[in-house]
């Protein structure tokens, strides 16, 4: 069940990989561009530093991340879709950012234990089947004293905004993203991933289920995102 679900939601990003990043400033109204920073920071990353960007897409993430770690460090940007995955390539040879970049499930990395400084992910934790099984790999692979972190889309705390946010959601999202992608369907499923996702406070417990210490999470513009952090043992 896990693995149709994970194949699906594979299929699907494939086929909104054009109008990825465009759709993403769109529906945004580009506020996940002052979301990222939020998370690099909580990687605690120096220059040098080894990370992993899990679920990279289109490496918006990574490149934010090669920043820090500057050109004697090393990103690594891991997805299950190779179109996602090919326009993150372009992006990063376009940046001339030393980014490096392979195909990965989040349950079966293909790394050594402890082999990162950080692991992150960003707005994918939603569509991984096992949360805990990814972010017990995500550890593995991360040092001892290193973080994990995840950014992701939640809901957003309060009635009123809520009930205007699940509208947008609902009516405009399919409406706009089905218009320009041509895959209505996909922006249908996105509203129906924030709504099934759990609150920060179940998420976090995911986290320590994992082993992760020093459990944390910041919400983001009224709750429509929310940073978690883990450090590993």
């Amino acid at each position: 069940m896990a693995s149709s679900k994970e194949a699906i939601i594979k299929e699907m990003f494939g086929q909104i990989a054009p109008t990825y990043d465009l759709l993403n400033s769109l529906l945004s109204l580009n506020i996940h561009k002052r979301w990222r920073p939020v998370a690099v920071r909580a990687t605690h990353l120096r220059p040098g530093d080894r990370v992993l960007d899990l679920a990279t897409g289109t490496a918006d993430l990574a490149l934010l991340l090669a920043r820090v770690v500057g050109p004697w460090g090393l990103v690594v940007g891991a997805d299950n879709c190779a179109p996602m995955l090919r326009l993150g390539q372009t992006k990063g040879r376009q940046r001339a950012a030393a980014l490096q970049f392979a195909l990965g499930t989040a349950d079966r990395l293909p790394f050594a234990d402890g082999s990162f400084d950080a692991v992150t992910m960003g707005f994918a934790l939603r569509n991984v089947p096992d949360r805990e099984r990814c972010l017990r790999e995500m550890a593995r692979v991360t040092r001892s004293g290193g973080w994990v972190v995840n950014l992701d889309l939640t809901r957003p705390r309060g009635a009123l905004l809520g009930a205007g946010y699940r509208f947008y959601q609902n009516a405009l999202m399919p409406t706009v993203g089905g218009w320009i992608s041509g895959r209505r369907e996909a922006y249908r499923y996105l509203p129906e991933s924030i709504q099934a996702f759990p609150p920060p406070e179940q998420i976090a417990a995911t986290f320590a289920a994992a082993g992760l210490e020093s459990v944390s999470w910041q919400s983001l513009t009224c709750g429509l995102a929310t940073v978690h952090r883990g450090r590993k043992p």
